[in-house]
Parts: structure tokens; C-alpha cells; sequence
């Protein structure tokens, strides 16, 4: 029996900047084409956890730093590191924002910023991340540069993982780039993964529904989604005279003779302030957007109050309290809430009902 051939279809030249794919979407083509193709063709997006620390471990690379000389300019030019450089390839039809790119005597070499610590496995790292930089690679080439060997940065284990752009992996990334500007061309969303414990981190699981999907295309019971993982935990700030004060995503805890503190802003579910310890107004306005409940508790954490805005649930409790004392006589605001008992929480007639009472609404007394 002869072995049927195979003959590899590379995409087309793209002449319209809108359409280039980035190479991030190439490594998502990687991991899962149908996330890929979910993430660039359909613009579907749900942040989690993991793309929140990724955000966060780029967010100083992507300030920018420097200018690429061009290449007739790179032999000459003297060692050299710039940040945050986007370039783009017709002819691979790719656009690429490159985090770091060093360059000596003439060799330019990519890094590409990843969070977490450095997986052990072969070659240092999985087949996503090295497809993505050497997508980068395959567009400095394009643009006319030489390139040696790139590196990854994992910031969890501080650690660089170099990474060779040999003749086999630059098959591979030319043919996942065609494979997904093909099928993004086609408009033909590829088949979930079966099964693969990838999904259970997915974002976009609610959206993919690959168990579902395959239960319609051959039958089986579908898996029961995992719960969503909260991993935010409560701060407690009881030092006296701390400070909590604010840093891009962070929240900055300084106290006196004790180094500063960073936590992510992502991370924390409540803030609890015991004693005499300052919140800045740039901490309390982003804790405030983000719905994060703040505490204010004294020295023995006695609780002293709560700020005064309680995001989006409290402003309806308070439109709904306001339209219960518009109308008294409709029995909803009745003395038995004239202590101070919001009517929004303690009256079942203005729960489901929009805030307009009920006339024949009983309320409870106050225990």
C-alpha cells in the first residue's frame, strides 16, 4: 500500500495591515486551534487569572524603551536592547510585538516575556512559546535583519531558556501561521480538543463548550464544567502608621523601618484596615472600580465602617430605597424601617418588583 503525500498549503501574501495575525495568535493556534480562531476571527475575550498576572509581568516591558536602527545600521551600531518594537510581514502575513530584542555585531536576538517558572520539560520550554518567538524571528528576517538564537523570560523562576530556530521548528511556525489565516480566510472554526485537561483552565470554556459540541457531533455525556477558581484573598493592613498606597496594578503597603509590600490589585478580594493606617485616594478610587470592599476596623478591630460607595449592587439598593421614600403611604418605607433598616434588604414587597411597593406589604419589626 503506497503512503498517500501530503502537499503543504501555505496562506497568501496579506496586503491589508488589518488582517496581519499576531504571533501571540500563533501560539494560540498551537495550544488549541479553536481557541485561536475563537480569540482572532471571532473576537471573543475573557479575562482570567493567568492573563491578569501576563498583563501585569508586561507591563513595564511594554512602556517602550529605545529605537530598532535599521538594518543596514546594525553592524556598525554598538551593543544595544530595545522594548516594546512592532514589526510586520506582508509576505508571512504576521505582525509581531517583541518584548525585549538585544543586538551585538550585527545579530539580533528576541526574548519574549512569559509568566510563571520555567517548565521541565525537552528544550526548556513547550511548543507554543517557541513557536511565538520564532514567528518574531521570521519577521526580523522579513524585515531584513539577521537574528541568532531567542530566548524566553519566565519571571516566576527568573530564568532565560534559549531557544535555537532551526530549519524544523521554522516549518512548524510557517505552517501554524498558514494554518490559521487559512482557516480564519474559510471562516471555518475548528473542532474542540477531546477531552484535554487544557479546557479546565480555559476562559473561554463558557463560550467554546467543547464537551457539548462533541456530544453533538458523536455522542457521549459531556464533563461538568469546573468551578471558577477565585484565588483573591483578603489584606489586612494593622501596622501603625502604614500606608497603603498605589502602583499601576499594585497596591504599595509602606510602614516605617520595613520594606515596601507589593500585591497585586487582582489578588485581593478586601481590604481591612485595623488602627491608624492611611489608604491614598488613587488606592481608594481603583479598589472602588474594581467593586473591592474596604473596611475600616479600629486597633481591638472593632468595625468602625465600610466606604460609602458599594459598587453597582448598593446603587440599586439606594434608587430602590429612594423610590420607597417617594411614596410613604404605600406602606413599604413604614416606621418599623424608620431606624435605619434599609427597605431594599428587609421588605420582601420591594424585592422583584423594580422598588415599587406593595400596598398590602406587612413589614417586620426590628429584632
Amino acid at each position: 500500500m503506497t503512503e498517500q503525500l501530503s502537499l503543504a498549503l501555505p496562506a497568501p501574501p496579506e496586503n491589508d495591515p488589518d488582517l496581519l495575525v499576531p504571533a501571540r495568535m500563533v501560539n494560540e493556534w498551537v495550544y488549541c486551534p479553536r481557541l485561536a480562531y475563537l480569540e482572532w476571527v471571532e473576537g471573543s475575550w475573557a479575562a482570567s487569572a493567568d492573563t491578569e498576572e501576563g498583563k501585569r509581568i508586561h507591563a513595564r516591558v511594554d512602556a517602550g524603551r529605545g529605537t530598532l536602527p535599521p538594518p543596514e545600521e546594525t553592524d556598525e551600531a554598538p551593543p544595544f536592547e530595545v522594548r516594546s518594537i512592532e514589526l510586520s510581514s506582508e509576505r508571512l502575513g504576521l505582525v509581531a510585538k517583541m518584548d525585549v530584542i538585544e543586538g551585538d555585531d550585527g545579530i539580533l536576538t528576541p526574548i519574549d516575556f512569559k509568566k510563571g517558572k520555567r517548565p521541565h520539560v525537552e528544550g526548556g520550554a513547550y511548543e507554543p512559546e517557541k513557536v511565538q518567538l520564532c514567528a518574531q524571528a521570521l519577521v526580523l528576517e522579513d524585515n531584513g535583519y539577521r537574528v541568532g538564537d531567542g530566548f524566553l523570560w519566565f519571571s516566576g523562576s527568573r530564568e532565560r531558556v534559549s531557544v535555537a530556530f532551526d530549519e524544523d521548528l521554522r516549518a512548524r511556525t510557517r505552517e501554524a501561521a498558514s494554518g490559521l489565516r487559512l482557516a480564519a480566510a474559510a471562516r471555518r472554526i475548528p473542532p474542540p480538543l477531546d477531552n484535554s485537561r487544557k479546557c479546565a483552565k480555559c476562559s473561554l470554556l463558557p463560550i467554546c463548550l467543547p464537551d457539548e459540541v462533541n456530544l453533538f457531533r458523536r455522542g457521549g455525556p459531556p464533563r461538568t464544567p469546573p468551578p471558577a477558581a477565585d484565588s483573591a484573598m483578603p489584606l489586612y493592613v494593622q501596622q501603625p502608621g502604614a500606608r497603603v498606597g498605589k502602583k499601576g496594578d499594585l497596591l504599595v503597603i509602606t510602614a516605617e523601618h520595613e520594606p515596601d509590600r507589593e500585591v497585586p490589585i487582582g489578588e485581593v478580594s478586601e481590604l481591612v484596615l485595623s488602627g491608624p493606617v492611611s489608604l491614598s485616594t488613587p488606592a481608594l478610587h481603583a479598589l472602588v472600580r474594581e467593586e473591592i470592599p474596604i473596611a475600616w476596623m479600629s486597633s481591638g478591630f472593632w468595625f468602625i465602617a465600610p466606604p460609602a460607595a458599594g459598587g453597582r449592587a448598593a446603587r440599586m439598593r439606594a434608587r430602590r430605597n429612594m423610590r420607597c421614600a417617594a411614596t410613604p403611604s404605600a406602606g413599604c418605607c413604614s416606621p418599623a424601617t424608620s431606624s435605619g433598616r434599609s427597605c431594599a434588604t428587609s421588605a420582601p414587597s420591594c424585592a422583584g418588583t423594580g422598588g415599587r411597593p406593595k400596598p398590602s406589604a406587612t413589614m417586620p419589626p426590628k429584632r
